[in-house]
């Protein structure tokens, strides 16, 4: 097979930059964590990318309003480790017996042991874990069969842009009339 002309003014590295750029684009990880700890969960961060411990709390609180879940101190906090695939997948196939569903695993929760391992921070998968890891420990009631519909509910519910959060409520701007008192604001046209 003869290649075209063009193929053969280009270098072959060059043909590979696409695959290479793709590459660089994900994370690495380090072989000692950087370890976090927030309000509701401990990080044990080995990638190369940063993560902010309140963005990983407001994702526990929105995926616990869209549960309807009161967050309880006395309960465990969620263990989250973030680690490479590989290691993921070599866990899920070791205990694959005991994980119900798909042979193939980006993420998992270890039931009971309130521990979550992602390969990189992302909303809609932590928040999938994370719903495994509030219905595990609030939502007792719920059959382990019915773990992946919740949490497949969970991730359409879910938004996915981090939502700015108020530290406190904005009074209201008070309105001055002409004599320096202040006007009620249902008279203000």
């Amino acid at each position: 097979m003869a290649l075209s002309p063009i193929l053969k003014t280009v270098p072959l590295g060059l043909l590979a930059l696409p695959l290479l750029i793709g590459c660089a684009s994900l994370d690495a990880y380090r072989p000692d964590a950087v370890r976090l700890a927030s309000q509701y969960t401990t990080i044990e961060n080995h990638a190369t990318t940063p993560i902010d411990p309140e963005q990983v709390d407001q994702l526990l609180l929105d995926v616990a309003h869209i549960l309807g879940v009161q967050l309880d101190p006395t309960v465990p906090k969620a263990r989250i480790i973030v680690t490479p695939p590989d290691r993921i997948a070599s866990l899920h196939r070791g205990g694959a017996a005991t994980f119900p569903g798909h042979s193939h695993a980006i993420a998992l929760y270890f039931p009971r042991a309130s521990l979550v391992l992602i390969p990189y921070f992302d909303r809609t998968l932590l928040g999938h874990e994370l719903a495994h890891y509030l219905t595990d420990h609030y939502l007792k009631d719920a059959p382990r069969a019915e773990w992946e519909h919740i949490a497949h509910r969970v991730e359409r519910k879910l938004p996915t842009v981090k939502r700015p959060v108020p530290k406190f409520p904005t009074p209201p701007t008070p309105v001055v009339v002409a004599d320096g008192a202040p006007a009620h604001e249902s008279l203000i046209p």
